[in-house]
């Protein structure tokens, strides 16, 4: 969905820029139940729709046994994730391509499983990457998606001020539901509050439990962040990114931004 940038670096700003290891919300409890209800198995073919630095695919692989296909847009996320790949013994297994969501460079029923893991809200047609998602799934294979929803009615304003600072767009969870309708996905199912308590925003490492959102980041790795966005920001930069992450996570504490999962079929 469009934004216009009135308050970058945005969240998702610091966390590329920062380049420090960060789960999705919901961590790698919802990466597993997003592979259980797409019936992942061994041997079949999965596309990982902006796969980011490879985790989640590599996951995937380990864990389920299938063949993984990453696409992302950035050619720095892309050969961070090949190295990984390759440290895990895992390049046959999964693969990365450089490539734009909203253009799926694959042909028509190319894969089992089509997956996007909380980047569908990023690029400016929300639309086109469901549609392309469809698309490039066989039929009667699954999609998956999970993404940040609105748990309550906000003000125009107050949705546009809080997708400004976060970088991805939230939608009313029935949006989400009519934009998969509209990409021709069928039996849709869904999971909603279980995945939109606070702790599943901050609770997001991979190798420890986090108990608030002040402690996502360690000491060093906030020092780490801060200085990478002083150096493309400067010095209003780093501030911006501080109030963008303290006015987020009051939005969560406050019940306004859930996190919502869907599964639809071809």
């Amino acid at each position: 969905m469009q934004r216009e940038g009135i308050h970058k670096p945005t969240i998702e700003d610091a966390i590329e820029i920062g380049g420090i290891e960060i789960l999705h919300p919901g961590g790698y409890h919802l990466t597993k139940r997003t592979a259980e209800i797409t019936k992942m198995q061994s041997g079949l073919n999965v596309l990982d729709v902006s796969s980011g630095r490879g985790t989640q695919s590599i996951f995937y692989a380990e864990k389920f046994g299938v063949n993984v296909t990453g696409l992302d847009i950035s050619e720095e996320m892309i050969n961070t994730a090949r190295q990984r790949a390759h440290e895990k013994g895992l390049s046959e297994k999964v693969k990365f391509v450089l490539g734009d969501s909203q253009k799926l460079p694959f042909e028509d029923n190319a894969f089992d499983i089509v997956i996007n893991e909380c980047a569908v809200g990023i690029p400016d047609d929300s639309q086109r990457v469901l549609n392309e998602m469809v698309r490039t799934v066989k039929k009667g294979g699954a999609i998956a998606i999970h993404e940040s929803a609105w748990r309550k009615p906000l003000a125009e304003a107050r949705k546009f001020e809080l997708a400004e600072r976060y970088g991805t767009t939230p939608l009313e969870f029935k949006e989400w539901e009519n934009m998969l309708l509209k990409a021709d996905a069928k039996n849709i199912e869904s999971e909603f509050e279980e995945w939109s308590k606070p702790e599943m925003f901050w609770n997001i490492r991979q190798n420890r439990k986090v108990t608030h959102y002040r402690d996502v980041m360690s000491p060093k790795e906030k020092a780490i962040t801060a200085y990478r966005i002083f150096t493309k920001y400067g010095i209003k930069g780093v501030v911006k990114v501080f109030q963008n992450e303290s006015e987020f996570f009051k939005a969560v504490i406050a019940g306004e931004i859930g996190y919502a999962l869907f599964k639809g079929e071809k």
